[in-house]
């Protein structure tokens, strides 16, 4: 099935569609369609063109006008229901379209209820699936800017609204398909605007033309710049959000994920690489998976459109579109076509068009419906094998219970807890005798229930592979990523064990619920372990309410005992600011942040309230770089954590318009991974003024590499010494007899071992050090996805946080790789004439949910002033 490129079509690129006597015919047969000849169809059903004004392909159609449409096909067929399942960052709605047959609509509820016990062992024999209908879920362009997909789904919304015969009866009366005609709105609607706004009225298929290059962020991502293909395991957008909902209502038999890839390729649909499947999925997923790819090669031979499968893509990383479906008894199918990105491209084969890319992809739509009906009584009974195998997997485990703990920080947990509860996993809230200690409160997991395959894969902390070569991440260990410790138990007082719902979750964590009661004090002290507390000091601040921070440790009088509170503990003196008591003590009142009332000025043990050592934290005024050579997908997550969690302004800054910017207005500039290379000399002299004049510069990722040889900071890269590099070299000898030849075949491949492509190492953390503020242990798990590795400060009071000499924690690590990151530099805060440089060479905020290193970003935003 390997084969190469033919990517031209006829000189005309539309069909004329004429109906005779309800059938689609074409005017020239040598003309481009996108369904079969002789359809017989609904008259009464308007087509794209009929209802848009253009045909599909034509130009991008928006997403206001694809729903439009879809809405017109759900008043007008009584095959189809329209739900809106979420609202987008920007607005937009996410619509699900239910369609099956008349007859089927009536008993939704029940095929959907039957459904749902076949994913529960214990109810699984209740299900009689001689005529259960089997589910496929359609979902299309979860990257905006990958249009064939959206606009493809409007075809076959058409087709499975207007067409008649024996065949589409036959697909209705055995299957519920749920089609998602956009997955990420904002980003398809921004593509749509930038292809349609710079075609002319003669197309021009020019590689270097304007339309087929987007300028920063570009259409791929959603409004906060983020991946939403990633996302369906962190679950931090309410696209992905909604998405999982309807998944886990209905746990559908199939899950179709179309996407584009590179111009210059054919076509691709999975199976993808075998060796790189998970370890977790059944081999009778990929068996499936192989036998439905027979319908699309037979349907794509059909019109002669060229394809591959078993290349480049893997099914590892179970947070994609068509691999999350694997570990919960579904089938899930990638499928990726070669870009027009616009709406005509030149290409090394010939000139590949927009209308040819949309007729592939609405063409393995049809084959994929008609696989699901033909293979109806495989997909359901391998649903209802896969529930009772994880069932089965987990009685036989001696680890009957999960415990998640998280020191000192009830939210945090929370929001933990909300990520398993959004794929269906059962949580449980277990108290002490002393609910008032959050420190104390722990989440159980029964290892024993449906989800069970799943809640392994977000809990293993696998470090060998069968291949270790990854297309995403090679570990996403949950409890690292929200820094919540964990432990496996034999037995557990079910007595005490209250079950938590969604709702109720999500319902603790809303501001109506982060309310306390504040007593008449002296001063206020708030607990910086709290992960919302750096909310909370944002909202003093721009009030105009006096903050200083404790570079001591101290203890309090609370109830008539003493209080230990650390390094990092915020103080809010009442004295000095007697105007605003009342607006302080509304703030403090309004958060579920622990904040305790002071009623003297002199404390128990250390340092008192008067004390040098508490110091004033200033009101920030952040910034950040973006536009061309910048990570796009770091800067989004910085955006996303400053306006949704920190719930501050942040200056995003065009790198092309910093000639006209006067840094002084700034108290802190934040550059994340990234080239700068469009930053002239000018203006990075600037940038080294303002730092050296009192500014505070974070450096995550990348960007450490770039200042470095601007000047900016003065680090050195750690190299392999000879032993590691001989190591590796034994390794590989191993292979090849000889260094002077290796496969010409292998090179991308070995390559591809010399990378950090993500996993998990621990660090070392400074407590004392205010980049280490909040932590209540020294052990902290990051995330890395570079090979930005450096050497500690000389100055060993400089270095918040290193790694230990045992980092390698999950994921896949050369045994190079993991020698230089030994006791190598996590975060190093460096002195720069009055100002400081925060220096983080991994990304503390990656995919928006490492709420376990989040932290360092923040201290870094409101204490890096203070390292100095």
């Amino acid at each position: 099935m390997h084969v190469l490129n033919r990517l031209h079509l006829p000189s005309i690129a539309f069909a004329t569609v004429l109906f005779i006597n309800g059938s689609i015919a074409s005017a020239d047969e040598a003309h481009f369609q996108y369904l079969p000849k002789d359809l017989s169809v609904d008259p009464s059903i308007p087509t794209p063109k009929q209802h848009l004004g253009f045909r599909i392909g034509e130009r991008h159609i928006q997403h206001h006008q694809l729903v439009s449409y879809l809405r017109r096909l759900a008043k007008l067929s009584p095959r189809i229901s329209l739900k809106v399942y979420a609202y987008t960052h920007g607005g937009r709605p996410c619509v699900m379209l239910t369609i099956t047959s008349p007859a089927n609509h009536k008993r939704l509820d029940k095929i959907r209820s039957a459904h749902k016990k076949l994913a529960v062992p214990a109810l699984a024999d209740q299900v009689e699936t001689e005529k259960l209908p089997a589910v496929i879920n359609m979902g299309y362009g979860v990257h905006g800017d990958e249009s064939s997909a959206s606009n493809a789904s409007a075809v076959v919304a058409y087709y499975l609204a207007a067409a008649r015969g024996k065949q589409i009866d036959r697909i209705l009366g055995n299957c519920v398909v749920l089609l998602d005609p956009s997955l990420n709105p904002d980003g398809f609607n921004r593509f749509a605007s930038w292809a349609n706004g710079h075609v002319g009225r003669i197309q021009n298929p020019d590689p270097n033309h304007a339309e087929h290059n987007q300028p920063f962020p570009g259409g791929r991502v959603n409004y906060y710049w983020f991946d939403l293909n990633r996302d369906w395991l962190p679950a931090q957008h309410p696209e992905s959000r909604g998405r999982l909902q309807q998944f886990h209502a209905w746990k559908p038999n199939v899950v179709l994920d179309f996407h584009e890839m590179g111009t210059n390729s054919t076509y691709f649909f999975q199976p993808g690489i075998p060796t790189r499947n998970n370890p977790l999925t059944p081999r009778k997923n990929y068996d499936l998976t192989r036998e439905m790819s027979i319908y699309h090669a037979k349907a794509l031979d059909k019109i002669g459109s060229l394809y591959m499968t078993e290349e480049r893509f893997d099914d590892f990383y179970m947070g994609k579109g068509s691999t999350y479906p694997d570990l919960h008894g579904s089938v899930g199918i990638l499928f990726e076509q070669a870009s027009s990105r616009g709406h005509r491209q030149d290409t090394p084969n010939g000139q590949i068009t927009f209308p040819f890319t949309i007729r592939n992809q609405v063409t393995t739509s049809l084959s994929s419906l008609n696989a699901t009906v033909d293979m109806r009584e495989k997909l359901l009974a391998f649903k209802k094998e896969f529930y009772v195998n994880s069932l089965e997997q987990a009685r036989k485990s001696t680890d009957k219970f999960l415990i998640f703990r998280c020191e000192h920080d009830q939210s945090r947990l929370r929001s933990f807890a909300e990520v398993l509860l959004r794929h269906d996993i059962q949580v449980f809230l277990q108290e002490d005798d002393s609910p008032q200690d959050i420190g104390q409160t722990s989440l159980v997991v029964p290892c024993q229930q449906p989800e069970y395959r799943f809640l392994l894969s977000l809990i293993e902390k696998r470090t060998q592979f069968q291949e270790n070569i990854f297309y995403d991440v090679s570990t996403w260990h949950l409890p690292s990523a929200f820094g919540v410790t964990s432990e496996f138990v034999a037995t557990i007082d079910k007595s005490q064990l209250q079950k938590l719902s969604l709702d109720s979750v999500i319902a603790s964590n809303s501001p109506e619920k982060d309310k306390q009661k504040v007593e008449e004090a002296l001063a206020y002290a708030i607990d910086w372990r709290s992960y919302k507390a750096p909310t909370l000091l944002g909202r003093l601040l721009a009030d105009g309410i006096k903050v200083r921070v404790a570079r001591k440790p101290f203890s309090i009088r609370v109830n008539d005992s003493e209080k230990q509170l650390p390094h990092g503990t915020l103080l809010v003196p009442i004295g000095i600011q007697l105007e605003k008591k009342q607006l302080i003590q509304q703030r403090l009142s309004s958060t579920s942040v622990p904040t305790y009332p002071i009623q003297s000025g002199l404390t128990p043990r250390g340092i008192d309230v008067g004390s040098s050592q508490f110091a004033p934290v200033t009101q920030q005024k952040v910034a950040m770089l973006i536009g061309d050579g910048v990570n796009r997908y770091e800067a989004g997550e910085v955006w996303h954590l400053f306006d949704t969690r920190l719930q501050l302004p942040l200056s995003m800054l065009k790198s092309s318009s910093l000639s006209r910017i006067q840094f002084d207005k700034y108290t802190t500039i934040v550059l994340v991974s990234g080239s700068y290379s469009t930053l002239s000399e000018k203006t990075i002299a600037s940038l080294h003024a303002w730092v050296e004049k009192g500014g505070n510069l974070v450096l995550t990722g990348s960007s450490v590499t770039w200042a470095n040889a601007k000047g900016l900071i003065d680090v050195k890269a750690k190299s392999a010494s000879e032993s590691s590099v001989e190591s590796e070299m034994e390794d590989e000898k191993s292979a090849t007899k000889t260094a002077i030849q290796k496969p010409f075949d292998q090179a991308r491949n070995d390559a591809a071992l010399k990378l950090i492509s993500g996993a998990i190492f621990e660090t070392k953390v400074d407590t004392t050090h205010p980049i280490g503020y909040g932590y209540s242990s020294n052990k902290l798990q990051v995330f890395r996805n570079n090979k930005v590795i450096l050497e500690p400060s000389s100055n060993p009071y400089k270095n918040a946080v290193v790694y230990t000499d045992t980092p390698q924690v999950a994921g896949y690590c050369s045994k190079a790789n993991v020698e230089l990151l030994k006791n190598s530099a996590a975060a190093i805060s460096l002195e720069k004439g009055r100002g400081s440089v925060i220096v983080i060479p991994q990304n503390p905020n990656f995919r928006g949910f490492w709420y376990g290193t989040n932290r360092l970003f923040f201290n870094a935003i409101f204490f890096g002033e203070h390292t100095n």
